[in-house]
């Protein structure tokens, strides 16, 4: 019998937590700090489940609202790149502010979301981005501090509108959207990932497309590879954690 395809991100992600429990998905270096976290895909899952919670329970979002995140690439980015399309909510990477339910922003775009907070932005988190995920020493002013918060949500996630395969699960600058759909097959075709893969991520810049959070993250989780993300480091650094971290292939976010 040939196998359906799942009608859902939220699917696929379902089943590479099934089939991947334990394997490491996530490995994030800071070059700058020295922090090193690794992430398996059931601890990653036990991340999405409380950040889908307090999306869903405590912001009240439901499918066709708008979360916006500005957030450089950091593992906690990654769980804001996710955790919205479990809940059916669209997911903007760098859109304007004022078309959202929510902002999600990191400490170098608390500016840029305080803008857009006069033209409808209901809610102004914070990432602080600082290593083991803590939070702010003090939380900006005008937002609520991710880390500080996010504990306090449940470790299961059920959603109370699933997403199906025509529920949209992204949105560009430029207003093109993708449904759950568009973006499993657009995954499925980037890469060329297979699940023994470690992809190796070298970044040097904060903001990236659509395109390229497909090639760094989604692709990844569609084959059931792991990723190793590294912020800031020199080619020297980077042959020494492609060699420890056995990595098999290279995207330079730079």
């Amino acid at each position: 019998m040939a196998q359906t395809d799942p009608p859902s991100f939220a699917a696929v992600w379902r089943s590479r937590v099934s089939e991947q429990g334990p394997k490491p998905f996530l490995t994030f270096y800071d070059a700058g700090s020295g922090e090193r976290v690794e992430l398996s895909y059931t601890t990653f899952d036990n991340w999405l489940s409380k950040t889908g919670n307090l999306i869903q329970d405590e912001l009240l979002a439901e499918p066709g609202d708008r979360i916006t995140l500005l957030a450089r690439p950091h593992w906690l980015t990654a769980v804001w790149a996710l955790a919205p399309l479990l809940t059916g909510v669209v997911l903007a990477p760098w859109g304007d502010p004022a078309d959202a339910h929510m902002v999600v922003a990191g400490p170098e775009s608390l500016d840029e979301a305080r803008g857009g907070a006069g033209g409808g932005a209901a809610e102004l988190w914070a990432l602080s981005l600082l290593p083991l995920g803590l939070p702010f020493p003090e939380t900006p002013e005008g937002f609520r501090d991710f880390s500080a918060e996010v504990r306090a949500h449940a470790d299961r996630f059920s959603p109370l509108d699933p997403p199906n395969g025509q529920t949209v699960a992204l949105a560009e600058p430029d207003g093109t959207e993708l449904t759950h759909r568009e973006l499993v097959e657009a995954a499925r075709e980037t890469g060329g990932l297979v699940s023994a893969d470690r992809l190796l991520v070298a970044v040097n810049r904060d903001r990236f497309t659509t395109a390229e959070l497909i090639e760094w993250l989604y692709a990844p989780v569609s084959a059931g590879a792991s990723v190793v993300l590294v912020r800031g480091a020199d080619q020297a650094q980077l042959d020494r954690i492609a060699e420890s971290e056995r990595t098999t292939g290279l995207y330079l976010l730079s």
